[in-house]
């Protein structure tokens, strides 16, 4: 749910989870839904409002850091000869007469002209980001595949989805669903958030017993989740 925090001059909206295994109040900025706070389930509002009052200071000093960040970001270009992400490297992008919508070649992303009358910045952008996602799905299955065997587990459905919020999700039945900008990111970095929802399916929390698990399969994931910390934002556009 949507809340907003006052303090002084300031109103400040945030994303409020609750739930019934945390045991203390958890403040994290994200770089595109801003302050989201977590907190557990039974914990009186007034008391949560104190914690964030003495912690408004220091949410916002880390929201202008972040605004300051998405300031510099360079804007994405949709004309030949831009520069692509892609696992963690560079895609130059060309658009061609003809052929598929979007078809790799070498480090070369070939991207069908659009048609007269279209937008070409909006119809150049959907089919690389149609292109980013059918990779994303392979990406994500490829990678299931590779790391389900060692924890002994078989997920219901694996999907490659619009997420702005997650880079990955476990629901109580089984079914993996994943940020398809991961594909954009390290393949490490795909790996690691693949092996964490993965590893829902045996704890479904993010107790000791869970982070445990994923140091067992990937002792060097505190890495990867860095990486997503300090350049995730990067990869939205």
């Amino acid at each position: 749910m949507e809340a907003t925090l006052h303090y002084g001059e300031h109103r400040i909206p945030y994303q409020l989870h609750r739930s019934p295994r945390r045991r203390t109040v958890g403040l994290r900025i994200d770089p595109e839904q801003g302050l989201v706070v977590r907190m557990p389930a039974r914990l009186p509002r007034n008391l949560l409002e104190e914690v964030l009052r003495r912690k408004a200071a220091w949410v916002l000093r880390h929201l202008r850091a972040a605004e300051a960040a998405r300031a510099l970001r360079p804007a994405r270009r949709w004309d030949d000869g831009a520069p692509l992400p892609f696992r963690g490297g560079r895609l130059t992008l060309r658009l061609v007469e003809g052929g598929p919508a979007a078809a790799l070649a070498g480090d070369t992303l070939r991207v069908r002209r659009p048609e007269p009358g279209a937008d070409p910045g909006e119809a150049v952008r959907a089919r690389v980001v149609a292109w980013y996602r059918a990779q994303a799905q392979a990406a994500c299955e490829a990678a299931v595949a590779a790391w389900q065997g060692r924890l002994g587990v078989s997920p219901e459905r694996v999907r490659a989805k619009e997420q702005r919020r997650r880079w990955g999700s476990c629901t109580p039945r089984g079914a993996l669903y994943f940020n398809w900008r991961l594909v954009l990111a390290p393949p490490d970095v795909l790996d690691y958030v693949v092996v964490h929802e993965l590893c829902h399916l045996r704890v479904l929390n993010h107790s000791p017993a869970f982070w445990a698990l994923v140091a067992d399969l990937l002792p060097g994931h505190a890495r990867q989740r860095a990486w997503l910390k300090h350049h995730g934002g990067e990869l939205f556009f």
